[in-house]
């Protein structure tokens, strides 16, 4: 089925307990992982860090996806959000979460 409408998706500026080390970058890595579409990622958000400052999941789809982001992701009928097809969307991520898509 093909997207229509609007979506929009409501969080907070900024990292959540370090602002003082925010930054538009990415920087350590943890890892990274290609999940299947409907497949909640096998690894999860690491612990923020007073070094690297809170996690976040960098998200590039090549279609148009639903994406979820939580401790047990449900992109079908949970909450979620739109990731427009080859545009790079930065999330932060609480430690434990994981990640879960479907084809939008």
């Amino acid at each position: 089925m093909a997207f229509s409408g609007l979506h929009v998706v409501c969080g907070y500026a900024g990292s959540q307990s370090q602002r003082f080390a925010s930054q538009a970058l990415l920087g350590k890595i943890s890892w990274s992982e290609a999940p299947a579409s409907g497949v909640t990622s096998t690894n999860a958000a690491p612990a923020a860090s007073d070094i690297a400052a809170d996690p976040i999941f960098r998200i590039n789809a090549a279609a148009d996806s639903w994406v979820s982001i939580g401790p047990a992701p449900n992109a079908t009928s949970g909450t979620r959000f739109l990731v427009r097809a080859g545009a790079d969307y930065d999330v932060y991520a609480q430690q434990g979460d994981k990640l879960q898509w479907v084809a939008a």
